[in-house]
């Protein structure tokens, strides 16, 4: 691979050294290196091996390794400065924040991996995979991760010595680890999490919550108990739906208020997006609001899915290491790498580097050029031989 990088971008190293404080002076360098290969790597592969050959200064590969697989620093307290920095980076809002939960499938190649067990993924089907189960924290106009645990069969904990904890555990543990910060929170989430368990957790914190829900459920409207996929037929019999706008998007929508067993009384809303055949099905406890600022809410969702194509753009589940603790920290890594990429455009765009807000694409691509300009400014201002010039751009 042709290693291009002399030096950190002047704007990234600033930002870069708000982290100082959390390491010793190798690991620091060893920080640095590895989130800047993070993002300069590009569409090239994001594991140790590849990142250390993007340098033209190349260190001992065990010296990164060690970093992420024997840490001696602590990773919270890093991701959550990342965090705090992209927020306070952000134009945020104090009246409403969301709390998105989910799960994304890394697929992995070797039964020898920590933790590593069949999960499913709707693009991928069935798989040997790392199942994270993430949050995602949105307030204004910033998305960052607010936790991420990695789930395990049973067999797999068995293996490693450790408690089983199923998903919804996991969803319930990063609902309570969540620090508000603003006056409301809403919590957002898919039909794998709309249970009685993680309810009774955002009614403990006073969160708001808004759950897809699958059409089999058993539902009390009036005193008809029905599936609610028969309540949407029924409704769409006698008419019950009416056009919706939200940001400019029209959807056609039915709202409905019943009783869920083991929750109580809910909203169920319907929503097609118009001209689709994309149908939503979701409960709220959120009865007192329209149907708009229901939508709205629930509309919100989409940025955890626009973060995990980000992350995995920065190489999210691209790791070789068989410990589940490092694969853990890689993951971290990748999302504060996402994180400070974000809190960079912003601010290319306030001092005016930049004409308008990048997309992450663009600002990777920045980051890019920058490390290729340092590159050429290496080869111009050094005075070795001709010899010591091609070694620094030997590809093999």
């Amino acid at each position: 691979m042709f290693g291009f990088i002399a030096d950190i971008p002047r704007r990234l190293r600033h930002i870069l050294s708000k982290f100082k404080k959390y390491f010793t002076k190798p690991q620091y360098s060893n920080f640095c290196r590895t989130i800047l290969g993070l993002m300069a790597a590009g569409e090239g592969e994001h594991d140790i091996k590849s990142i250390n050959e993007l340098f033209i200064d190349r260190k001992n590969q065990s010296s990164l390794n060690r970093f992420i697989t024997e840490s001696r620093w602590n990773i919270h307290a890093v991701v959550e400065e990342g965090r705090e920095l992209l927020l306070s980076e952000a134009k945020r809002d104090p009246e409403i924040e969301y709390e998105i939960i989910d799960d994304t499938v890394c697929r992995k190649y070797s039964q020898q991996t920590e933790m590593v067990c069949y999960n499913h993924s709707s693009t991928m089907g069935t798989v040997l995979s790392h199942d994270y189960v993430s949050s995602l924290i949105v307030n204004g106009d910033a998305a960052a991760t607010d936790g991420l645990r990695l789930y395990g069969s049973e067999k797999r904990c068995r293996e490693k010595g450790v408690p089983f904890r199923t998903r919804v555990e996991l969803a319930r543990d990063l609902i309570r680890s969540h620090v508000p910060r603003a006056r409301r929170t809403v919590v957002l989430w898919d039909s794998w999490y709309t249970c009685q368990d993680i309810i009774e957790e955002c009614q403990v914190r006073g969160y708001s919550w808004v759950g897809e829900v699958k059409g089999n459920r058993i539902v009390y409207y009036g005193d008809k108990r029905i599936h609610v996929r028969d309540l949407v037929e029924e409704m769409c019999r006698t008419g019950g739906f009416y056009d919706v706008e939200v940001d400019g998007e029209l959807y056609q929508a039915c709202r409905v208020d019943v009783d869920v067993p083991g929750i109580g009384d809910v909203s169920i809303l319907v929503d097609v997006k118009a001209g689709t055949d994309d149908v939503h099905l979701l409960c709220s406890d959120m009865v007192a609001c329209g149907v708009g600022e229901l939508l709205g809410h629930a509309l919100e969702r989409h940025r955890v899915e626009d973060f995990y194509r980000d992350a995995k753009a920065l190489g999210f589940g691209e790791y070789r290491f068989r410990g589940s603790e490092a694969a853990l920290i890689h993951a971290h890594l990748v999302s504060l790498a996402c994180a400070l990429l974000n809190v960079l455009r912003r601010r290319l765009l306030r001092y005016s580097v930049t004409g308008c807000l990048l997309s992450l694409e663009a600002t990777v691509e920045w980051v890019r050029r920058k490390c290729m300009h340092g590159f050429i400014h290496r080869l111009r201002d050094s005075d070795g031989s001709t010899r010591s010039l091609l070694k620094l751009i030997d590809t093999r």
